[in-house]
């Protein structure tokens, strides 16, 4: 088996060497100076090399005691080039993504070949369609038996990605032993982490939200039947999932909803709030009485803010999630998805987005993604 796996790293490592000057763009853009896409980011030396044969990756990740990080990107994709520059150039977060990790990287517009756990081969691009990519980065970690363990729909700042990989160690080895030991949500789990880190390096609190309570704003519904609120609004409805010392809802309020173009389409929008960690009763979109905390636990909110978009009477699930940290360019892109029922006919939110900017590029609007 290891004179196998060798074999394979070595053929890899020559096609890489011998197609090393031959780099196309996933849309046929045409290549700048020096042979590199627009929007191509440098990868990580420590990124694993693969042929992405998913069960030979499984069985070395198991033989190695590693799990296997499906990293799905795209080229010009500022969030992407945010995770390579800001998360994997930490020496603790490196350290720890090289001892428990293989990762393997995954162009969701891309042509490579890859081999499922079942043996059917499909394109990156189609790999990406079936698994419902919607954002990029999009971070997938496989259990041992090649199942989703967890999932980041988006950008996680350092701190939140490591608190992801810390969560993960007692997590994956509950799940991996068969123990049915209750384990903390990871909403609990990052919110501890944060209380502890505050209290050890009290020197680090000016740079954290220390304010209690959400962010209130005028155009948030006091309705408590969430139920009721999407039975019989007249527009799409928006749901916060906050929590108070975040400094991610800070931004959101703060900043991007102080927009003026952000504001005008905030009022396409019902806007309803929940606190996750509050005791407080709600009805939930189904119709059950429970606390907000309960209520984020069922929808399986990881992140603060996350934004659940429902229709009207769509109570039953929400037509879209975003889940991670973003600007005003794709907050925007979200907000016009949902009011103007894109969704219906392009369920890739990432195709429409780059609709969206030719578009705009067309009738010479300027923008910039990281803003």
């Amino acid at each position: 088996m290891e004179k196998y796996l060798f074999m394979k790293k070595i053929i890899l490592v020559g096609l890489l060497v011998l197609f090393s000057d031959i780099v196309f763009s996933a849309h046929g853009h045409e290549l700048s100076k020096g042979l590199v896409n627009p929007g191509f980011y440098e990868k990580p030396d420590w990124f694993k090399q693969s042929f992405l044969d998913l069960q030979d990756d499984l069985d070395d990740a198991n033989e190695n005691n590693k799990r296997i990080m499906l990293y799905f990107h795209q080229d010009g994709c500022p969030y992407c080039k945010k995770l390579l520059e800001d998360n994997f150039s930490r020496q603790d977060i490196i350290e720890k993504m090289r001892q428990n990790y293989d990762l393997l990287e995954i162009n969701m517009w891309g042509d490579k070949t890859i081999t499922l756990l079942t043996g059917e081969e499909l394109s990156e691009k189609d790999f990406a369609r079936q698994m419902k990519i919607m954002f990029t980065p999009t971070l997938i970690i496989l259990d041992k038996k090649g199942g989703p363990l967890f999932r980041m729909n988006g950008y996680y700042a350092p701190d939140k990605f490591l608190a992801v990989l810390d969560y993960l160690l007692p997590e994956a080895e509950n799940k991996s032993s068969g123990l049915n030991q209750k384990l903390p949500t990871f909403s609990e789990f990052s919110f501890s982490d944060f209380l502890k880190k505050r209290k050890l390096d009290k020197s680090k609190t000016s740079t954290l939200n220390t304010a209690s309570g959400l962010h209130t704003e005028k155009f948030i519904s006091k309705e408590t039947d969430l139920q009721k609120l999407i039975n019989t609004s007249n527009k799409p409805i928006m749901i916060l999932f906050e929590q108070s010392n975040c400094a991610d809802c800070d931004e959101l309020h703060g900043d991007l909803f102080r927009r003026l173009p952000v504001y005008q389409k905030l009022r396409q929008f019902v806007i309803a709030q929940v606190d996750i960690h509050s005791s407080d009763k709600i009805i939930a979109p189904d119709g059950r009485k429970m606390t907000q905390k309960e209520l984020a636990e069922l929808l399986k909110i990881q992140y603060t803010p996350s934004i659940l978009f429902y229709e009207h009477g769509s109570a039953n699930k929400p037509v879209f999630r975003s889940e991670a940290y973003l600007k005003s360019f794709h907050l925007q892109a979200i907000f016009d998805y949902i009011s103007t029922r894109a969704y219906v006919d392009e369920p890739e939110f990432q195709r429409f987005v780059q609709d969206r900017a030719d578009k705009m590029r067309a009738e010479g609007i300027e923008f910039d993604l990281w803003d």
